[in-house]
């Protein structure tokens, strides 16, 4: 059951689920008339439902088809480019038409939460939590002006409650991005510094700001801004200009940033492991019925993004509410009529980023030298099983079936998280993967039907097009990251697992600290946090593996094996939207058409083929950053447009 803040933090964000998101402001929530704004300071329960209110411009993480930065990013593709979100790889955004924009929602959400700043000490007993509410404040402006920064860069800054009554000619600008950024880390720092705040929370508070999160949150700013996108850009520093010709962002590369954020970063994983948060390393039988998969390492990464925030001491900080029937569980599961969809579809770009199991990208590990990724494999016991550390065998696709080549000795968090052609999916079959749907599971492995299935993904199989124009595998494979091996799939609906999405789990500030440190010339450092992510998933430390090629990553390379690890692990988890533009990838990765396998073919001899998914894909130089509404640009004069726009 949902806690009292995230099932008030919940109705909100239904208030403010449309399209654009650019009319949620402060009149949307708080009336303007007087009698009913002094009742919200009347007292303590009507100031924190105040407060509460303030956290409800906070994106959701989990939309799936309005979400700016979930299904938008080259991890993905879908038969769904009619939805909201389609609209980010496509390119089809102006600032005419922001399509999904958060300048008018979080800039409300920091005035609203002025408002109550400035009004606090008129409710009569705060029962000894003004100080808390007022660094929670304190958080929540510095948060919404992060989320304005990464989307827009230098951003206008709100230091205080708005006049209203603002000459339009005397209305804020934008700063730069050296002030910005200071500002920022100066309200977090404010929160983290009035020791009002808990570093940790639980029950009905849980959601609400901590340390721990400002922390995160502080040198996540900070290690974006030391990124290549926004440090010594000099093509992005000489198009943006404000509106007296002064220079917004730097031109020069200031090598002490990533110092800064390597120090950040440091400070918040200590104060985090401090607070009892560790890696999720073992689940508990109670909350996993399937007794699929049963190999350890894969059910403990299986769970990883299925178990409750109570459950799971990695999550930093976690958004509740409920999924609906159009994001990410219901979309990844194998398709049954007007009940789940089997569309949400990794890409070949992203099934090739997973390492083998010795740790390696698939094309520089010695075992695969020579051998087509395309060659058609006959599955037998032998190679359908799998070990991981010394643990229980893993079956990880169905023997005296075939698949291709690049499906097999793969990395845990492949089998965990990907569904592959003639692999398995786990969950708890209730009638609606049938026999008569091409669901059989042969005698020989009764014990596992009604609790897998196979995944066939060739055009006429259980999971293939057939004559479908919506609601199949574009790429040939389906997502199983999210989904709970416990949701039971009927003919005419699903019982679904409930969950909190991540928004910073410990895994992330390890990859961010790694990162940091290695930009920061400190390798060794790099490599003893990567390292704590690579045994959690099941993989030899990276000396261990690039000891087989002969090598010891150092420098840059080490950087661009941090960059991997990172999108492997934060696959599917709203991240590699930002991290390529912030690593000034995207132009690479987002203007290209995205392939998978052929999944017109019927044999699997035919489906084993690169085919190119033929949907629009479009990166632009104005795309690093999000445009400003124009509108928001023609009542502002002093403020300036971000540039191609």
């Amino acid at each position: 059951m949902k806690n009292k803040f995230q099932k008030y933090l919940f109705s909100l964000c239904l208030l403010a689920a449309t399209p654009s998101f650019t009319s949620c402001n402060f009149l949307d929530i708080v009336p303007d008339e007087r009698a009913q704004e002094e009742d919200a300071y009347k007292d303590y329960n009507a100031a924190r439902g105040f407060l509460y209110s303030c956290y409800g411009f906070m994106p959701n993480p989990l939309n799936g088809p309005s979400g700016l930065d979930l299904f938008t990013g080259d991890e993905v593709v879908s038969p769904w480019e009619h939805e909201t979100f389609a609209n980010f790889p496509k390119g089809n955004f102006t600032a005419a038409n922001p399509v999904i924009s958060y300048w008018n929602t979080l800039y409300g959400g920091i005035r609203q939460s002025y408002t109550l700043k400035k009004n606090l000490h008129r409710v009569p007993d705060m029962r000894g939590e003004d100080k808390e509410f007022q660094a929670e404040l304190d958080f929540l402006i510095g948060y919404y002006h992060m989320l304005l920064f990464r989307c827009y860069g230098p951003i206008i800054i709100v230091e205080d409650e708005v006049d209203i009554t603002t000459d339009p000619s005397n209305y804020l600008g934008r700063s730069s991005l050296d002030a910005t950024v200071k500002f920022i880390v100066q309200k977090f720092d404010e929160a983290i510094q009035s020791g009002a705040l808990p570093d940790r929370r639980e029950g009905e508070s849980t959601g609400r700001a901590t340390t721990v999160i400002a922390k995160a949150l502080k040198a996540y700013t900070l290690m974006y801004y030391a990124s290549p996108l926004l440090n010594g850009n000099a093509k992005l520093a000489g198009a943006l200009k404000n509106v007296d010709g002064s220079e917004m962002i730097s031109a020069t590369y200031d090598p002490n940033r990533w110092v800064e954020a390597k120090n950040a970063y440091k400070e918040a994983i200590d104060a985090a492991e401090a607070a009892g948060h560790k890696l999720f390393t073992e689940v508990n039988p109670l909350l996993m019925q399937n007794k699929y998969p049963k190999n350890e390492t894969l059910r403990t990464l299986r769970m990883l993004n299925s178990t409750k925030v109570v459950h799971n001491p990695e999550i930093i900080w976690a958004k509740a509410g409920d999924e609906g029937p159009y994001s990410i569980q219901f979309k990844s599961m194998p398709y049954v009529s007007n009940t789940v969809w089997g569309g949400l579809s990794p890409t070949l770009t992203m099934v090739r980023r997973f390492y083998t199991k010795n740790g390696l990208p698939y094309n520089v590990d010695p075992a695969n030298q020579g051998k087509s990724e395309f060659e058609v494999v006959n599955l037998t016991v032998d190679n359908a099983t799998v070990e991981f550390a010394n643990e229980t065998d893993a079956m990880i696709a169905m023997p005296d079936k075939q698949t291709p080549r690049m499906n097999l000795d793969r990395e845990p968090r492949y089998y965990a998280w990907i569904a592959f052609h003639n692999g398995l999916y786990e969950l708890r079959n209730n009638g609606g993967y049938t026999d008569a749907n091409g669901f059989a599971i042969p005698e020989t492995y009764a014990d596992m039907r009604n609790k897998l299935v196979v995944t066939e993904f060739n055009k006429e199989g259980n999971c293939g097009r057939k004559n479908r124009s919506s609601d199949y595998a574009p790429a040939g494979f389906l997502n199983k990251k999210a989904v709970h091996p416990d949701n039971q799939v009927r003919s005419n609906g699903m019982t679904m697992n409930e969950r909190g999405w991540s928004m910073i789990r410990l895994a992330e500030m390890y990859l961010s600290y790694a990162e940091c440190c290695a930009e920061a010339g400190d390798d060794a450092e790099a490599k003893k946090y990567l390292n704590k992510v690579r045994e959690r998933a099941g993989i030899p430390t990276v000396e261990a593996s690039w000891a087989l090629v002969g090598k010891n990553p150092t420098g840059k390379e080490l950087v661009d094996i941090i960059r991997q690890e990172r999108q492997i692990e934060l696959y599917l988890e709203n991240h590699n939207f930002w991290d390529m533009r912030r690593w000034l990838l995207a132009d690479k990765y987002f203007n290209v058409k995205p392939k998978g396998m052929n999944i017109e073919g019927n044999s699997t001899q035919d489906f084993a083929k690169e085919a190119e998914i033929n949907v629009q894909r479009q990166f632009l130089d104005a795309h690093w950053l999000l445009p400003i509404p124009a509108q928001d640009i023609n009542n502002n004069h002093n403020v300036v447009q971000n540039p191609g726009y």
